[in-house]
């Protein structure tokens, strides 16, 4: 890795050049780290998400994908590893499914103990009974 500074005008100029794409990965997963922000990959380009643009996150056939107002991103970490990254706004609702609450405007109980979430994107989740009692918890706020 080789990083070089310059100064252009009134900017500071940083750029970073990796010898590897390992390099460049553990490079963008410790800057994720340190800002509380997720990688997200879209059409072969790497994008910082801020964690409160990510509505939601979902796994399907394998892979991982961070959904927010601007689009999808693919993510290359497996969802319970999501999991372990998030803050406390974010609760599982499913095997599939993690939530930002922060994003959830209305629900509704249905018959068989699930609850239907809806988002501010227009996505509506399903909170299975398994994750209902820790949801109905963290509406509390407990």
């Amino acid at each position: 890795m080789k990083i070089i500074e310059g100064k252009d005008s009134q900017q500071l100029d940083v750029r970073i050049r990796f010898d590897s794409e390992e390099e460049k990965q553990a490079a963008f997963r410790l800057l994720a780290a340190m800002h509380q922000k997720l990688i997200g990959l879209q059409r072969d380009k790497e994008y910082l998400l801020r964690l409160e643009d990510v509505c939601f996150i979902a796994s399907s056939d394998k892979r991982t994908f961070l959904y927010t107002a601007q689009g999808c991103y693919e993510s290359m970490l497996w969802l319970y590893q999501m999991e372990e990254q998030l803050n406390d706004d974010f609760i599982r609702i499913n095997k599939a499914t993690i939530i930002n609450m922060e994003h959830v405007t209305s629900m509704h109980a249905d018959l068989r103990s699930r609850i239907r979430v809806y988002l501010d994107t227009g996505h509506q989740h399903m909170v299975t009974r398994t994750y209902v009692k820790a949801f109905k918890q963290k509406l509390k706020g407990e």
